[in-house]
């Protein structure tokens, strides 16, 4: 049979063909192996560069296993595209070079490890790559003017804290027309930011984050080109200017954040332009001014409107209220805004947070803020113009936590049905005209924490049932007209840490159950009428727990008394939300002779000592002697027992506190010598013995002998600096007179005309010496006046801080620059941890502050 002509070429296209398969597969199968390999000897490149791997997760980086089975290593396809080694704590100098070829890497994530890395590397990241998280890295150096436009593809790029500094590039935004999140933020970027170029190249842009650098100037209007912007934060810098107008342009913006700037100006009202999905408004910590913008009342979806510590002035426009239904926090605190507390909090159903603290506002607190306001935990009203009564509907926002009405002018008496809010954990209302007795209904308050009702006109006994609210930290009752004994069951509040029930008529022995408080570290009881002995074991005892999250969220400030218009050494206040200058306009305050006002931090060794940092039993009518267990107290700082009726000897072991900076015992009954132990205490700076029975020498060694004469007065028996010298021994008995007459004549005269040449001596080194110490006192009295003129000029100079200058001899020098700072915050754990307290080095007119968070 013949064959077609066709079928050679039949066979020969089908071997052809096959031919072109296998080649093909053969290239494939090829090239697959080298493409993995390559992959894998950059990441071995890059291991290489690791000086320290503590946790061991690049040990199965082994050229004879497949890559994508490495730790942190990701593929598709056969490639390397993801590499996360987030929180492995490795080290090395590093670079991105050897990461280059990895042209299949779409994210990379080395955040938080301890790397040192160049920011031109940045310029070597693979090209394909999306994905950039590069925080906590320790990358250094300026950011390159080219990072996008050699990253084209990259989405998110989070280059947060690290050492990145100098100028932001004014061309940086250019070519960044892929990304839709930047984080800069924690660096140290400096200057001006105004001359940022942003065109249409950030129209994907939707989160852009500088905050915490130091980036000046005004903020550039050009940012509204980003249309699609949602989140932006330039928060903690050094921005000046106004807010721009053009952010009203901003239609997709959910969160801006201008906290912490310069920022002047009006809040401009083309903002409630963008209330259509306006989250978060946050500019707190500037020097705005005006008044609040009507144009917020659209912003239904506004969570968080944050306009605290700023110069804004008139009426809160109660309006604005009634359209929030989504509004959480209303956070208007330190400002000087006016009118009438605002009503319409009552429509705002999800609000949880209202700061409305020194301000001016006036009026009465509305009665129907409940239970409108369901969602409402915190209501903080302090250093305001409000009056009329605490309203009992405030019991019908269950959720409650905190309230808080100090330095105010509220009258009347607490509402017992504040005893149904079973969240309350502070009770907040010191400096008040509150009267009537404390509504036993509080005990049903479980989690109460604070109770701080101090300078108001309560009265009664204090009631018994407050204490099945175990969870008690700090409670303040000081300077009311409370009477009764103090209840032993004090001694059941384990968490206890703070008790000052000073300045009232309470009556009875101090209770031995006072003892059994684990965590108790400060006890006021001065100015009352107890009696009784001084029990020998009181508050913290060394082996106890450590303190827990005690006082957490507490801002404390102590307030040092120097003259003797008001009783004991001063208190202790809970002064969130309160202006420092404010207690210099409080009358009955400032009868106290506050006289000067320093800020700065106060640290303790309580934490390694665990005991009472602070007693003062001053001025009541106790009896007996003091109890050598004071002396096991260790971290005491502040021991205050005079005008009682002590008697007995000062205990040796008192010289065992070696942190002890202030002791008084004076107008009582005390009697034998002030032990020489008291030489070993090195921080005491306040000492005051007088009008007591002591008899002998005092310590010469220490601070004892360095302190003021008048401390040690009306102690008939008491010698030695700074008192007169004490007597050494009998003096020799006198010679018989019936001696020889005529050589008993000529001894006399003798003895007569040497001793008038001896008393002429005396009398003339007497002079020189009152004319020497006339020159000193001339000399020193110009010297004070001199200091007296710096400190005036520093007033003028420094007009945040509270200066009053007196003529009060200071007893130690101190460094005025240390002071002339904000009040700083410190957690309560700071309180008891550190190793000097400031009262050591400056023991008159000072603010002591502390912050727990």
């Amino acid at each position: 049979m013949e064959s077609s002509p066709v079928q050679p070429f039949h066979h020969l296209a089908l071997a052809l063909l096959l031919f072109v398969f296998s080649v093909s597969v053969s290239v494939t199968e090829q090239g697959l192996v080298p493409s993995i390999r390559t992959d894998a000897a950059a990441l071995l490149s890059f291991k290489k560069m690791i000086q320290n791997d503590p946790q061991g997760v690049l040990s199965g980086w082994q050229i004879n296993r497949n890559p994508c089975i490495w730790y942190g290593v990701s593929c598709t396809l056969g490639r390397v595209t993801h590499l996360d080694l987030t929180g492995c704590s490795l080290a090395g100098i590093i670079s991105f070079n050897p990461l280059s070829s990895l042209d299949m890497l779409s994210a990379l994530n080395l955040s938080l490890n301890s790397f040192t890395v160049n920011s031109t590397s940045l310029l070597h990241l693979p090209y394909a790559l999306q994905q950039l998280q590069l925080s906590y890295t320790g990358i250094e150096g300026p950011v390159p003017e080219s990072l996008f436009s050699k990253n084209p593809n990259l989405v998110y790029a989070n280059l947060s804290h690290n050492n990145l500094s100098e100028l932001l590039p004014d061309d940086l935004l250019l070519n960044s027309d892929k990304v839709q999140a930047l984080d800069l933020s924690y660096n140290n970027f400096t200057g001006s930011i105004s001359g940022l170029k942003i065109e249409n190249s950030c129209n994907s842009l939707s989160q852009l984050d500088l905050s915490v650098n130091h980036l000046m100037d005004s903020i550039p209007p050009t940012l509204s080109n980003c249309t699609n912007l949602k989140n932006l934060n330039l928060s903690f810098n050094m921005l000046t200017g106004e807010i721009p107008k053009s952010f009203g342009k901003l239609s997709s913006l959910q969160r801006l954040d201008l906290s912490h700037n310069h920022i002047t100006g009006w809040i401009p009202s083309e903002l409630g332009n963008a209330c259509n999905s306006l989250l978060e408004l946050k500019l707190s910590h500037n020097n705005i001014s005006g008044q609040i913008p009507v144009s917020f009342s659209p912003c239904s979806w506004l969570q968080t409107l944050d306009l605290s510590n700023n110069n804004l002035t008139g009426p809160f426009p109660d309006s604005i209220l009634q359209n929030l239904v989504s509004l959480e926090r209303l956070l208007l605190s330190y400002n000087l805004i006016s009118g009438s507390f605002p009503s319409s909090v009552s429509y705002c159903k999800s609000l949880k947070i209202v700061d409305l603290s020194s301000n001016t506002f006036s009026g009465t607190i509305p009665p129907d803020i409940c239970p409108g306001a369901t969602s409402l935990e915190e209501l903080r009203l302090p250093d305001n113009l409000i009056i009329g009564e605490i309203p009992a509907q405030l019991s019908q926002c269950s959720k409650l936590k905190t309230l808080d009405f100090s330095i105010n002018f509220l009258n009347g008496s607490i509402p017992a049905e504040l005893g149904k809010l079973d969240n309350l954990e502070q009770l907040i209302a010191w400096y008040n005209s509150l009267e009537g007795k404390i509504p036993p209904e509080l005990g049903k308050c479980r989690n109460l924490k604070d109770l701080i009702l101090n300078n108001n006109n309560l009265s009664g006994i204090i009631p018994v049932e407050l204490f099945s609210c175990s969870n008690l930290e700090w409670i303040s009752l000081t300077s009311n007209q409370f009477k009764g004994e103090i209840p032993q069951e004090f001694g059941l509040l384990s968490r206890l840490a703070v008790l000052q029930l000073a300045n009232n008529s309470l009556s009875g022995e101090i209770p031995t159950e006072l003892g059994n408080c684990s965590s108790l570290v400060w006890l006021d009881l001065n100015s009352n009428k107890l009696t009784g002995e001084i029990p020998p074991r009181l508050g913290r005892q060394l082996g106890a727990k450590a303190l827990s999250g005690s006082l957490s969220g507490n801002t404390m400030v102590f307030v040092r008394n120097v003259g003797n218009s008001c009783k004991g050494v001063g208190g202790l206040l809970e002064f969130a939300g309160i202006k420092a200058e404010r207690l210099l306009q409080v009358p009955t305050l400032k009868t106290c002779d506050f006289t000067r006002f320093y800020s700065g931090a106060v640290l303790s060794l309580f934490t390694q000592y665990q005991t009472l940092k602070y007693l003062d039993l001053s001025y009541n009518e106790l009896r007996g002697k003091i109890p050598d267990e004071i002396g096991d107290m260790m971290a005491l700082q502040v021991l205050e027992l005079a005008r009682n009726q002590l008697s007995g000897e000062i205990p040796a072991s008192l010289g065992q506190l070696k942190n002890l900076g202030v002791f008084d015992a004076s107008h009582n009954r005390l009697q034998g010598q002030i032990p020489d132990s008291f030489s070993n205490l090195s921080f005491l700076v306040q000492i005051d013995l007088s009008n007591n029975e002591l008899t002998g020498e005092i310590p010469q060694r220490g601070q004892l002998s360095t302190l003021p004469a008048n401390k040690y007065a009306n102690n008939p028996g008491l010698c030695g600096v700074p008192l007169i010298p004490c007597e050494s021994g009998n003096s020799n008995a006198a010679s018989n007179p019936a001696s020889d007459g005529g050589r008993g004549y000529r001894k006399t005269a003798a003895a007569s005309w040497a001793n008038s040449i001896v008393l002429g001596i005396l009398i003339s080194i007497a002079s020189l010496c009152i004319l020497i110490v006339w020159a000193i006192a001339v000399r020193v009295r110009h010297k004070e006046a001199e200091e007296v003129k710096m400190l005036n000029s520093l007033q003028a100079s420094y007009a945040a801080t509270t200066w009053k200058i007196d003529k009060e001899k200071e007893p130690l020098s101190i460094n005025v620059a240390t002071f002339q700072r904000q009040l700083r915050k410190l957690k309560f754990s700071q309180l008891i941890e550190s190793h000097q307290w400031l009262l050591c080095s400056k023991p008159y007119r000072v603010w002591w502050v502390w912050r727990s968070v």
